[in-house]
């Protein structure tokens, strides 16, 4: 975790957006909590954005009964909020234990308008799902390597989705009704399946005052019920400069591919991009501006550290129509500990 550094400082932590970028002593505990909220708003389908009137004449792949032929339903603007719980303990030297307890929640706005004719706008309506418990997982951190100029480690894991994933709504329909249906998959806590986590992580010291970083990890399912959220698989590289021996900044780019939603539930059938499985992943290419500080908050051997980073889209190239992000926004706090 130190790569040749002898104090405690808060360029030994990478940014608060890497998740399993250290490990530990042996005997050393660490808590923490993260919170994450990602901000979306108005649509592309791959690179070109939508406007409303572009989404309503895309046609409705469940057309069925008296359902519109073409899309009714647009988002707006969606919030999503995921807040973290972590603890890590490291047995030895070479490996750390890491687990994590994930709530979601989410809102989003949206239009309605009428299925046929004029396609007349006919108002709008909000969804949310509670901020509740998403996923849980557990992790094993194998050291690799450790020297003054460079630390690295593997990542081998487990994920369970336990969240909810028939939750519903009330919800404007294109025949000016009020009603309650199934959510579609984005707005869903979970996809109720199990997921394999696999990561590399390489930090090399540059100097006294800067250090790089690269972390690729691919998640995928290794089981599911009906459907799951597509693989995925991150490749973050980033780079932190010393302000001081307590505090550090950063700039990070993060790529991401995610493939398609497999499998689909039948009950989600309402006339929105959202009910079809086509319509989810794509790739992404964030950049990030944070910052590391550690203060004497609690008692204990340790400091405590807090960071933050903001992270904005600089590329997206979206599989079918979707929302855009706009940007994310990532604070957290970490305590280490030893009995």
């Amino acid at each position: 975790m130190s790569i040749g550094y002898t104090q405690e400082r808060a360029i030994t932590h990478s940014p608060i957006s890497i998740m399993g970028d250290h490990m530990h002593k042996s005997g050393e505990f660490m808590i923490s909590l993260r919170r994450m909220n990602m901000n979306m708003k108005g649509n592309l389908n791959s690179t070109k954005s939508l406007t409303d009137a572009d989404i309503i004449n895309l046609p409705n792949p469940y057309k069925m009964g008296s359902m519109p032929a073409k899309l009714s339903v647009v988002p707006q603007k969606m919030d999503m909020q995921m807040t973290m719980l972590g603890f890590m303990f490291a047995p030895s030297d070479k490996v750390t234990i890491m687990s994590m307890a994930m709530f979601v929640g989410k809102d989003m706005s949206l239009n309605t308008y009428k299925g046929m004719m004029n396609r007349e706008y006919l108002g709008s309506f909000n969804t949310s799902s509670p901020n509740d418990l998403s996923s849980l997982s557990i992790s094993s951190l194998v050291r690799l390597t450790e020297s003054e100029k460079y630390n690295s480690h593997i990542q081998l894991g487990f994920s369970n989705s336990i969240g909810s994933n028939k939750l519903t709504g009330i919800v404007l329909t294109p025949m000016n009704m009020r009603k309650n249906m199934i959510l579609p998959y984005g707005m869903q806590l979970s996809d109720k399946s199990n997921k394999a986590i696999i990561s590399y992580t390489l930090r090399n010291k540059i100097n006294q005052d800067i250090v790089t970083g690269l972390q690729l990890k691919n998640i995928s399912t290794i089981k599911k019920q009906d459907w799951s959220f597509g693989d995925k698989i991150t490749l973050s590289g980033w780079v932190q400069k010393e302000l001081d021996i307590n505090t550090s900044i950063s700039f990070g780019i993060y790529f991401a591919t995610e493939k398609k939603i497999n499998g689909r539930d039948t009950s989600i059938i309402a006339p929105v991009q959202t009910s079809n499985p086509e319509n989810y992943g794509g790739d992404t290419i964030d950049i990030g501006l944070g910052v590391n500080k550690l203060f004497n908050i609690f008692s204990g051997e340790y400091k405590d550290r807090l960071a933050i980073e903001v992270l904005f889209p600089v590329s997206q190239k979206l599989n079918g129509p979707q929302m855009k992000k706009t940007w994310s926004l990532n604070i957290g706090y970490q305590k280490t500990f030893k009995f």
